[in-house]
């Protein structure tokens, strides 16, 4: 019992006890709240339509976004519109070809692409799969209706025309109608097939993974790093100035990130990841993504100390659901979005996306990622400072002891 005692007289038992509570208490709040209700949601999916056609498709545009399924957004050009998905900004892109009334006509068979990028969180792909079937078969089931009401206007007439005599027409346009109703009854039409074109596309599930893996790795290993940094802060503070222990502490994190990001990229070649960039390229994003969590981690253990560990057990769980690495960030809650907007998960994850499958805003996600480690940078220079002051004020008040 003496043990126990002792162990529980010891702060770091109560801290060690307390974080894991807290990390269950933490993830089980963050997750639940963050993935509550994701399926109610999807018409924050962007769908894009570029349609060629000026009379069957504009029918279908206008049904689609009556149908308030998606968010809809037309374009012009082709061209234009593939970029924009290359860039994440719609998640799927139908394309409505020209004269499809004149192929239906003519009993031929209509093909409509469906572009679905696949350098996208597997949800996202599976979603877009299913709802361009999903479209197909309604826009099969507006040709028939479309074609129906044709065949039941005009067939009757044409074939009235055709009889001997003006008693027989009433008759012959009776019967010619009943047989276009069994006609119609017993006919199912699908002219209209879908040709899903995969943009980007890699074979292959652990590549899937990469972007959660390397986020979740990279942030617990700059917690770490944090934390035992900060221990060692604390043994030093009598040797060295605040000022040489900071910059020290970030020569330390710079190394760190360039050499343990190394060490990943060799990972990632070893277990044979296809990247679409080259070596330098994918070395250089994880060592800024890696130097931007060690930023970020060292700020609560700075501020708080050892339960700094707290908070970033929170931002651990808090990126993994705002970042879109699991669950389409279109699908969360706008609070998780945001949230989500200010934290380099986010941007790590869009970056291992266009890495691995192409497409993507490289230039994008390294500029949001630069400006997130100079913001918090200037906040752990302002915390230096405020202790630095506090310290010093501190002393000042302390009284003098005359011998």
């Amino acid at each position: 019992m003496r043990v126990l005692k002792s162990f529980f007289k010891e702060k770091e038992t109560l801290l060690g006890i307390s974080a894991a509570i807290a990390f269950q208490l933490i993830f089980v709040i963050v997750w639940l709240t963050g993935y509550n209700g994701v399926y109610d949601r999807t018409d924050q999916f962007s769908i894009g339509i570029v349609n060629d056609d000026a009379v069957l498709g504009e029918g279908i545009t206008n049904k689609l976004e009556d149908r308030d399924l998606f968010q809809i957004t037309e374009f012009e050009g082709l061209k234009k519109a593939k970029q924009e998905l290359d860039e994440r900004n719609v998640n799927m892109l139908i394309h409505l070809p020209d004269q499809m009334m004149e192929q239906l006509q003519e009993n031929e068979d209509v093909n409509i692409d469906y572009y679905i990028n696949q350098s996208t969180p597997t949800l996202t792909k599976q979603m877009m799969e299913t709802a361009a079937n999903r479209v197909n078969d309604e826009l099969n089931q507006q040709v028939r209706e479309t074609m129906n009401t044709q065949l039941a206007e005009n067939l009757p007439q044409m074939v009235a025309a055709e009889a001997p005599s003006e008693d027989m027409k009433a008759m012959v346009e009776e019967v010619a109608s009943q047989v276009v109703e069994l006609v119609q009854e017993n006919t199912q039409i699908t002219p209209v097939e879908a040709n899903v074109v995969k943009t980007n596309d890699k074979e292959g599930f652990a590549i899937t993974v990469v972007p959660l893996l390397i986020v979740l790795a990279s942030y617990i290993s700059a917690m770490l790093i944090s934390q035992y940094l900060q221990f060692t802060n604390g043994k030093l503070t009598n040797e060295y100035t605040r000022s040489a222990l900071f910059i020290g502490r970030q020569i330390i994190n710079i190394l760190l990130a360039i050499g343990i990001s190394l060490l990943t990229v060799c990972l990632m070649y070893l277990f044979n990841i296809e990247l679409d960039h080259n070596f330098f390229a994918l070395w250089g994003i994880q060592a800024i993504l890696l130097f931007s969590f060690l930023a970020i981690s060292q700020v609560f253990v700075m501020l708080f100390g050892n339960p700094g560990m707290i908070f970033n057990i929170a931002l651990t769980a808090i990126q993994l659901v705002s970042s879109g690495a699991l669950v389409p960030r279109e699908l969360l809650p706008s609070f998780y979005q945001e949230l989500g907007n200010l934290l380099p998960a986010t941007y790590g994850v869009n970056s291992y996306f266009s890495l691995i499958y192409g497409g993507g805003d490289l230039a994008s996600d390294l500029k949001h990622l630069s400006i997130i480690i100079a913001v918090l940078l200037g906040i752990a220079i302002v915390v230096q400072i405020v202790f630095y002051l506090w310290d010093k004020l501190k002393s000042q008040k302390t009284p003098t002891v005359k011998n």
